[in-house]
C-alpha cells in the first residue's frame, strides 16, 4: 500500500522538507519532492515537486508537474504541468504544457505554453551539435 501524506494527498514522495525545516542550496532528486518548509535555492526534479501550503521558497524551480499551494519566488519550469491552488502564490515566470490556477490562487509573472512532449520524443531526442 502506497504511503500517503497529509499535504495534498501526495503519495510515496522520495524527498520531504518539513513545516518546521529551513533551507539553505540547491536541492535536486530523481524522485518526488514535497516541500512544506522554507527554501533559499533552486528545485529540480526528474518527477513531480509539490510545495505544500505552509512553504516559502526563494528560487527556481523545475521538475516534471509542479504544485504550488505556498508562497514561491522564482522561475518554474514544468515540462508537464503547473498548478497553482486556492493557497498558492508565485511571482515569477511559468513554462510548462498544462497551467492551472484555482480561484484565490496568485500569478504574478509572465506564462509560456509549451506544446507537451511525449516520453519517445524525450528519449529520441538527440544533443545540438555546436
Amino acid at each position: 500500500m502506497p504511503k500517503k501524506h497529509d499535504l495534498l494527498g501526495v503519495t510515496e514522495t522520495d524527498t520531504i522538507i518539513g513545516a518546521n525545516v529551513r533551507l539553505k542550496g540547491n536541492l535536486a532528486s530523481e524522485g518526488d519532492i514535497l516541500i512544506d518548509g522554507h527554501l533559499e535555492g533552486n528545485v529540480k526534479s526528474a518527477r513531480d515537486v509539490t510545495i505544500g501550503v505552509n512553504a516559502q521558497i526563494a528560487g527556481d524551480v523545475a521538475g516534471q508537474n509542479i504544485t504550488i499551494a505556498g508562497q514561491q519566488k522564482g522561475d518554474i519550469q514544468a515540462t508537464e504541468g503547473a498548478t497553482i491552488t486556492a493557497t498558492g502564490q508565485v511571482a515569477g515566470d511559468i513554462t510548462a504544457s498544462l497551467l492551472s490556477i484555482e480561484r484565490g490562487g496568485i500569478f504574478i509573472g509572465n506564462s509560456k505554453m509549451k506544446p507537451a512532449q511525449t516520453q519517445t520524443e524525450a528519449t529520441n531526442k538527440e544533443p545540438a551539435e555546436d
